[in-house]
């Protein structure tokens, strides 16, 4: 019995070992990417600008009843759905965002957090669209949040997240114009967000956020 004691107290000791090494690992906590300078800023508001959304059974949070219209098929069970209203510097309506997330297969707790390939199509009534594909570590928001949505801990918030990490050089996320004007362009991003509230007693969350959009020029088939 004393064995069995000793050999349990080790285990428990071992995996708050491992679970403070993953917590304070500074190799989870990317660096945040910038642009020198943005060309477009669109800045959106949760919940008041969504649209609609819809949650993967597989990636359901512990403790959050299932809906009817959750994502059940095995290709898309482990997906998020989002789409929003995306507003111009003067706060008026500009381009609707439809986004897929999904958990990446490069999440390492150990060495880069956890990644998210975040996928957007931002359409521009009257001039196009453009297709986005980003690489998110959403690590430092979840190690600020689950201990206050599961265990109680006091908030202390607002907090400010710039979650992007590639692919991109520099960590910045790709653009690249599909339809419109935009046809030809390519470009970088970088997306930040700041959680102003969260009440796990009312289970309920807001955050404003913005995209900074940089494009360069067409490119044009060099002539033989």
């Amino acid at each position: 019995m004393r064995y069995l004691l000793l050999a349990a107290l080790g285990l428990l000791i071992g995996a708050a070992a491992a679970c403070a090494a993953i917590y304070y690992n500074p190799f989870t906590m990317t660096k945040s990417a910038q642009l020198d300078v943005a060309d477009r800023a669109l800045h959106y508001a949760l919940p008041s600008e969504v649209i609609g959304f819809a949650l993967g059974d597989e990636v359901v949070p512990p403790g959050t009843p299932k809906r009817d219209d959750s994502l059940w098929e095995e290709t898309i069970d482990r997906t998020a759905m989002l789409s929003l209203v995306l507003d111009d510097a003067h706060d008026n309506p500009t381009a609707i965002a439809s986004r897929l997330l999904a958990v990446s297969p490069r999440t390492d707790f150990v060495l880069s957090g956890v990644r998210v390939n975040d996928y957007w199509l931002l359409t521009f009534p009257g001039e196009g669209t453009l297709f986005l594909r980003a690489e998110t570590n959403v690590w430092p928001f979840l190690k600020e949040t689950l201990p206050v949505w599961y265990l109680g801990r006091p908030w202390k918030g607002p907090s400010e997240y710039s979650p992007t990490a590639g692919p991109g050089e520099q960590g910045a996320a790709v653009v690249i114009g599909a339809t419109g004007r935009f046809v030809g362009l390519e470009g970088t991003a970088i997306e930040k967000y700041r959680l102003t509230d969260l009440d796990p007693n009312a289970r309920s969350a807001a955050a404003t956020g913005e995209i900074d959009l940089r494009l360069g020029a067409p490119q044009v088939a060099k002539s033989e």
